[in-house]
């Protein structure tokens, strides 16, 4: 049998990573600092493979936004 280790105490999606790239959400839960970042290029990757906007790396969140309300019928307008 094998000794406990502080790992064997770490819950495991925490395990191995880097404490600096997480912070407290307003609820408390840990969540990675670039979430929002890693969810704006999920979402360019969907509309890429949906044909809605190009295959390139780089893009702006409002082309983004935009490839969204094409999608959706809505009129492009500036409301958050």
């Amino acid at each position: 049998m094998r000794k406990v280790t502080l790992d064997d105490f770490i819950m495991p999606e925490f395990r191995g990573q880097n404490p600096d790239d997480y912070e407290f959400r307003g609820d408390g839960k840990i969540v990675r600092k670039d979430r929002w970042e890693n969810g704006i290029h999920r979402i360019h990757t969907v509309l890429m493979r949906a044909g809605v906007m190009p295959d390139e790396p780089e893009f702006e969140i409002d082309d983004v936004v935009k490839a969204v309300r094409s999608l959706l019928d809505k009129p492009d307008d500036t409301e958050q």
